[in-house]
């Protein structure tokens, strides 16, 4: 249940800061910060976002999107003022790449038989 709610916690995080830059200056304000910045580096901050929760949430990978993750979700928890919970997802991330938590609703077991992953566990 931690993976899927810290997955979620990622996806609202990546739809908050999508729909922040349809918004003119000023109305939301809590968008700031390098995460905030126009042009390629948004968009790539955005689309590490998008590929963390779909790791977490599919139970893939969830040592390199905790690793990943952590930085992208205190980036963004960061700009948008709630470092608190940020720090917490961060932990929840460290939790369940520690506790192989894909194997348990996700595709864990599945993802740690295919053959590049098992010759680098740090796919695991």
């Amino acid at each position: 249940m931690l993976r899927l709610a810290t997955g979620a916690l990622c996806v609202w995080m990546l739809v908050e800061d999508t729909l922040a830059s349809r918004y003119p200056e000023g109305i939301a304000p809590n968008h700031v910060g390098w995460v905030g910045e126009p042009g390629w580096f948004r968009v790539a901050v955005l689309a590490g976002l998008a590929v963390v929760a779909a790791a977490v949430l599919l139970g893939v990978c969830l040592r390199g999107a905790a690793l990943v993750g952590g930085a992208l979700v205190l980036g963004v928890a960061g700009s948008g003022g709630w470092v608190v919970p940020g720090l917490l997802a961060v932990v929840a991330l460290m939790v369940c790449a520690g506790t192989a938590a894909g194997e348990v609703w996700g595709f864990g077991r599945a993802w740690a038989n295919v053959p590049v992953v098992r010759r680098n566990p740090w796919l695991h």
